[in-house]
């Protein structure tokens, strides 16, 4: 519409300077166009505000979320690698090694966090993981093992392995010790049972040849000691070198007394 009135305009002052008219009739009609392109401009800036549309509040964007920290770390003399870095505030994060648990934190109020993996003894990788606020970012990082900590264990491990073998000697032998010793007692006690089991035989068979020796043995005479447990046939019986005295009695009678033969006869 603002077009339309200052094309109204222009050809009013056309017809104005076209027609050669008094300066008074040309006044009035410029007045009048003039009025008219006034309105025609008004009408068109009400209609432009109708249809103008009220912008949109713009949408407040949520931030992105990132993960601050190195790639790559080392391990420390005592064999600990420190993961640390920055994301959003609050956020939880997750640290996964390759092969190991995974391990779990949450961001302080400015974002820091850190982990810490113990032992490392080997080269190895892991991904570490933020969420927050429903958004994840995930990392993946590598971890060194230091050599000093490494050859600290491989000796620790020598000398251990030492050790075993030093104490598995040492059991070897007290094991073949105690081996030993039991055989010998074996042994031994196998001796006395069988020296038991001979004088066993020998005191069965003197009681039974003393049984089966004629009747007309039983007034046989022998020799016997006022304390002695034996009865002798001989008086020159070496059973009898050490007494003090024999008594000569019947074999009935040294018999009823419990004394049995003297073993050496």
């Amino acid at each position: 519409m603002l077009y339309l009135a200052a094309i109204l305009i222009f050809v009013g002052l056309l017809t104005i300077f076209s027609r050669k008219t008094s300066s008074k009739k040309g006044m009035s009609l410029f007045l009048a166009i003039g009025m008219v392109a006034l309105i025609l401009a008004g009408c068109s800036g009400s209609e432009d505000d109708l249809t103008k549309e009220t912008p949109t509040k713009q949408e407040k964007k949520t931030p992105k979320l990132n993960i601050k920290a190195e790639t790559a770390f080392t391990s420390a003399e005592n064999g600990t690698v420190t993961i640390t870095g920055k994301t959003k505030p609050n956020a939880e994060l997750t640290l996964t090694p390759s092969g190991q648990a995974a391990l779990t934190t949450t961001a302080n109020d400015q974002g820091e966090f850190s982990f810490t993996l113990n032992d490392i003894q080997n080269d190895g990788t892991a991904v570490l993981t933020s969420n927050w606020e429903g958004q994840d970012k995930s990392k993946e990082l590598t971890y060194t093992a230091n050599e000093t900590y490494i050859a600290k264990i491989e000796q620790e491990k020598k000398v251990a392995e030492a050790k075993r073998i030093e104490a598995e000697k040492k059991e070897q032998a007290r094991v073949a010790e105690e081996q030993k010793k039991e055989a010998a007692r074996v042994a031994e006690e196998a001796r006395k049972a069988e020296e038991a089991r001979k004088a066993e035989e020998k005191r069965v068979a003197d009681a039974k040849a003393e049984e089966e020796q004629p009747s007309n043995e039983q007034g046989q005479m022998v020799y016997i000691t006022a304390t002695g447990e034996r009865y002798h046939f001989d008086p020159n019986c070496r059973g009898l070198n050490n007494s003090n005295g024999e008594t000569q009695v019947t074999l009935s009678e040294a018999q009823s007394q419990g004394l049995t033969k003297c073993k050496f006869e």
